[in-house]
């Protein structure tokens, strides 16, 4: 069986814990192999963000163009883009590769120390693309951000998976909603705490995005990945534990 192809087009983290590096090794420890975009240069640690440089549509379209021209991609996960029309042009631009290609959108709007990645976008312009990618995994204040707090998960499109990450949670207890297959299907994982963790959300994601690779549907999936995000909350401090 040969090993599936993955790519992350994402921001460049040097301390690991977010963007394409997490995404490579959470590819590796699914057995998955891993090809990477920059999105974006980040200067940062895991404590703060001092510095971004957004990469260009052209130095983007190049980097994919080179990954395209020799291998087959099963499943190409997003995390920071410049903004909303950046992303829609990419996600375009990655249908017009190959059609049946699954796209994971992870909507970083802010990181975890408060860097404000989007500030301003139209939400009617997000609706009309959300259509070709297949999941996206926004929590519970980008949702917010994107649709509003009282926007109905059964509106959106029939196609478009949505996973919203801690929607409630208690002493013992998170609670995901996944909108898959026109049903809601109320997720629960027991709490962990993360010890002032960043990336989070990368891992989760690009966890999904490898299971879809492998052939699992989403849920199966999604538990995939949930169970490597709490491997990784309870380890000490990095993400070595988890390649």
């Amino acid at each position: 069986m040969k090993q599936p192809k993955v790519l992350s087009i994402a921001g460049f983290d040097p301390s690991a814990g977010a963007g394409i590096l997490a995404d490579i090794k959470v590819f590796q420890h699914f057995n998955v192999y891993g090809f990477g975009v920059m999105s974006a240069l980040t200067i940062q640690n895991e404590s703060e963000i001092r510095g971004i440089r957004w990469s260009t549509q052209k130095e983007i379209k190049n980097q994919v163009e080179v990954i395209f021209e020799l291998h087959t991609i099963a499943v190409v996960k997003i995390g920071i883009t410049k903004d909303l029309d950046t992303l829609c042009w990419l996600v375009t631009l990655l249908k017009s590769y190959k059609q049946n290609l699954k796209i994971v959108w992870d909507p970083v709007l802010k990181s975890s120390g408060g860097f404000i990645f989007w500030n301003r976008f139209n939400s009617k312009k997000l609706f009309e693309t959300i259509h070709l990618i297949d999941l996206i995994t926004p929590n519970k204040e980008e949702y917010a951000e994107l649709w509003g707090f009282d926007f109905p998960l059964c509106q959106m499109p029939d196609k478009t998976t949505i996973l919203q990450k801690s929607v409630s949670e208690n002493e013992e207890y998170i609670i995901d909603h996944l909108w898959w297959n026109q049903n809601i299907h109320h997720l629960e994982s027991r709490k962990l705490t993360g010890f002032g963790k960043h990336g989070t959300g990368c891992i989760l994601s690009s966890g999904i995005a490898a299971g879809l690779a492998l052939g699992l549907n989403m849920k199966q999936a999604y538990y995939k990945s949930k169970e490597l995000l709490n491997q990784y909350m309870l380890s000490s401090e990095s993400l070595l534990g988890i390649a």
